[in-house]
């Protein structure tokens, strides 16, 4: 027996949508993966420059600003990105983002002046700043409902994979060939995902219509440019950096105006009305100062020690596989505990973590339980927070979403690593390890920050009515249905005969001394009366 057109129609459209799920997954998680192996290599080549005769004696503050270069771009573009990828296209700025990301890492390999490197490393934050809102967005924008929350974890989790990844292999190719070869495996996967995207849906726009908002996102990345910029000089530039501050706040202030009388605006007003997404966005931004304060610490606690980079990296592997494992489960448990249950358990496990290490006095067997309990702690902050921030939008402000989401933790992690940077050069606690402690103890007071907020949005805050709503729809349209009925059946007793509601089915011919309705076509008409409590009490007739 033959199938019919129609059905074979729809198998092939059933399995080209199972095709594109599956290409949307790979190539969403692959950009995760490729960002945070990019942001572990810069950590990575920063402890080898300051302990090898490569970094030439250079100051700490110095080879950070190798990490500082793709932050600034990264946060400064963001929100820009996202905004424009929810009203170009989201597959369009997604393939931008990775050409100007893989030729920035071939720059960064390539030229030899350390200035020339710093420009490559923003080019490749310009390229990650259109990347990484493009794909989630993509990614939610064409999943059913009932799938994005497991997207999120996937894609929360390719980022302890990448960081595992590259601390697995990092310390080979540092010591083996140099430091610019951390950046060779990111421009391999980049070229591999460009040519993924022409087997990605095109994604969908906004409706809207008109030329955006050029100088507001100038004026709002310049803004968050120069925030992060203060940030990390604020030791070194000293009451300069005030100037900076002012500076930062009349941008951002410009470009707030912008907004508010723009039809396309850079900032979209209508996401920072929500709540839920302002709380999310502040514990995502906590979360970023206390990942990479982390992610800065630990290698250099090691390096400190006298370790080699193998063994470096070796050391760091295990809390690489507590974050993908941890961010894997964590998807399927934020169902069940929430959000912000997740972040309270993650920022209560980075905490304690970070309070073992401080009272063991070198590498011991309970600094790598530490070490595998922060990664269990950040696996569960990662979906906790995407979840969190992503999920309180529209389906079409996703990249909007994600761009002010991850801008904040890139912010976040600009002020931890600053932060971090910071004490460990001017130490504020006595010891051996004076600055790495001092360093630690600042990790706690930020996870302390996370848990109270966490716990706050748990216990003192009223749910949101979009969540109670989402649980109770058909029962109370059921129950809404049967009243209405019983008042409508109630009411046209009370009417005359010739005036009450006419049946709903197809109606006949008009009939003659019967008013024809002429906006529907329909012929009102008589019928019985039907029972009820006020059947019985008509009233007189005209």
């Amino acid at each position: 027996m033959r199938s019919s057109p129609a059905a074979v129609r729809g198998s092939s459209t059933a399995g080209a949508d199972r095709r594109h799920g599956v290409m949307l997954r790979l190539v969403g998680a692959g950009v995760m993966l490729t960002v945070m192996a990019d942001t572990t290599a810069t950590t990575l080549a920063v402890g080898v420059l300051r302990y090898t005769p490569a970094g030439a004696g250079m100051p700490l503050g110095d080879l950070v600003w190798l990490t500082s270069a793709a932050f600034i771009p990264i946060a400064a573009l963001l929100a820009t990105a996202g905004r424009w990828a929810d009203l170009f296209g989201r597959r369009r700025v997604l393939a931008v983002g990775l050409v100007v990301f893989v030729l920035g890492g071939i720059a960064a390999v390539a030229v030899e002046p350390w200035s020339y490197v710093l420009a490559a490393r923003a080019v490749q934050g310009a390229g990650a700043a259109a990347m990484i809102p493009a794909s989630l967005g993509l990614l939610l924008g064409e999943l059913p409902e009932s799938e994005r929350r497991g997207a999120i974890a996937l894609w929360s989790s390719a980022s302890g994979l990448g960081c595992l990844l590259m601390q697995a292999g990092g310390g080979w190719l540092a010591a083996s060939v140099g430091w610019r070869a951390l950046f060779i495996p990111d421009v391999v996967i980049g070229i591999a995902l460009l040519i993924a995207c022409a087997w990605l849906p095109s994604g969908k726009r906004s409706g809207a219509k008109g030329v955006p908002d050029v100088l507001g996102a100038w004026l709002l990345a310049g803004g968050i440019a120069v925030v992060v910029l203060a940030i990390s000089k604020a030791m070194a530039w000293g009451m300069d950096v005030l100037w900076l501050t002012l500076a930062a706040v009349a941008l951002l202030g410009g470009a707030l105006a912008q907004a508010r009388r723009h039809r396309l605006p850079a900032i979209d007003l209508a996401l920072w009305r929500r709540p839920r997404f302002v709380w999310g966005w502040l514990a995502t931004w906590g979360f970023g100062a206390l990942s990479y304060g982390l992610l800065t610490v630990q290698p250099l606690y090691l390096l400190h020690l006298g370790y080699p980079m193998l063994e470096v990296a070796m050391w760091l592997t295990p809390t690489s596989v507590a974050v993908v494992v941890s961010s894997f489960l964590a998807g399927r448990l934020v169902r069940r505990i929430g959000p912000y249950g997740l972040i309270y358990a993650g920022s209560l496990l980075c905490g304690g973590a970070c309070v073992l290490v401080l009272v063991q006095s070198g590498p011991t067997v309970w600094g790598l339980i530490a070490s595998v309990v922060v990664g269990v702690g950040v696996g569960a902050l990662a979906p906790g927070t995407s979840v969190a921030t992503t999920l309180a939008a529209s389906p079409h402000q996703y990249a909007s979403a994600v761009g002010s989401a991850t801008m904040a933790r890139m912010v976040g992690g600009a002020v931890g690593v600053a932060v971090v940077s910071i004490v460990i050069d001017h130490p504020f606690m006595t010891g051996p390890f004076a600055g790495l402690a001092g360093a630690l103890a600042l990790c706690v007071a930020i996870s302390v920050l996370i848990g109270a907020l966490a716990l706050t949005k748990i216990t003192k805050m009223r749910p949101d009515p979009g969540d109670v709503m989402v649980k109770v729809p058909r029962k109370l349209l059921l129950e809404l249905r049967m009243t209405l009925a019983t008042v409508a059946a109630e009411a046209d007793a009370l009417l005359p005969v010739e005036t009450r509601t006419p049946p709903t089915t197809t109606p006949p011919a008009p009939q003659q001394g019967l008013p024809v309705d002429t906006r529907m076509g329909r012929v009102p008409l008589p019928r019985a009366a039907e029972t009820g409590p006020l059947a019985g009490t008509r009233g007189r007739t005209n």
